[in-house]
């Protein structure tokens, strides 16, 4: 965990995570509720916390904040929903992606609008491939009911989210690297 901020204590570091953490599950929890487009398909603005994580502490941040902000959808979508507890859990990889993906990016694009887009597409790819392919096997009786609507009604629901959060992510971030200091994406714009 150390490897996350190697300027910053391990329980600095740690804190951040879990408070990025609980945002990204607030927000999940708020956006959720109030944009419920389908009793599959509703709004996720979690993200927001896994750009900042990936902002200010790489890939492995950004992967640990995607991971724990999947608690919420999680328990949305999979206990509470049609995928059940165990394909719920493909929820954690995805967002886990985003967050490595979106945190090795800031680096090479310097603007973490432009990592999280680029580093959404390995989640979009997985999203797909668990409806398409792991769902249908691990849950047949159930993919009767997963048709191509609802399959591509959640990656568009879920690119317009990320684009609304690319474009907050500029206004944000450095907002936040500001107060919190020592973030990635503040070396970067120096």
């Amino acid at each position: 965990m150390k490897a996350i901020n190697a300027k910053g204590s391990l329980s600095k570091t740690i804190g951040i995570v879990a408070l990025l953490g609980a945002l990204g599950n607030v927000l999940s929890l708020i956006s959720t509720a109030l944009g419920n487009i389908h009793p599959q398909i509703a709004v996720d603005l979690s993200h927001i916390a896994t750009i900042m994580a990936a902002s200010m502490m790489g890939s492995l941040g950004g992967l640990a904040v995607g991971a724990i902000s999947s608690i919420t959808p999680y328990v949305r979508f999979g206990p509470m929903g049609y995928l059940g507890p165990l394909v719920g859990l493909l929820i954690f990889p995805g967002k886990a992606m985003t967050g490595a993906f979106a945190g090795a990016l800031i680096k090479k694009f310097r603007r973490p609008s432009i990592s999280l887009l680029v580093g959404y597409i390995p989640e979009s790819v997985f999203t797909w491939l668990s409806f398409k392919v792991w769902i249908p096997l691990l849950l047949p009786e159930i993919s009767q009911w997963i048709t191509d609507p609802i399959v591509y009604g959640i990656l568009i629901k879920a690119w317009v989210e990320i684009l609304i959060i690319a474009a907050l992510s500029e206004k944000l971030v450095p907002r936040v690297c500001d107060v919190v200091g020592d973030c990635l994406i503040k070396h970067l714009s120096d």
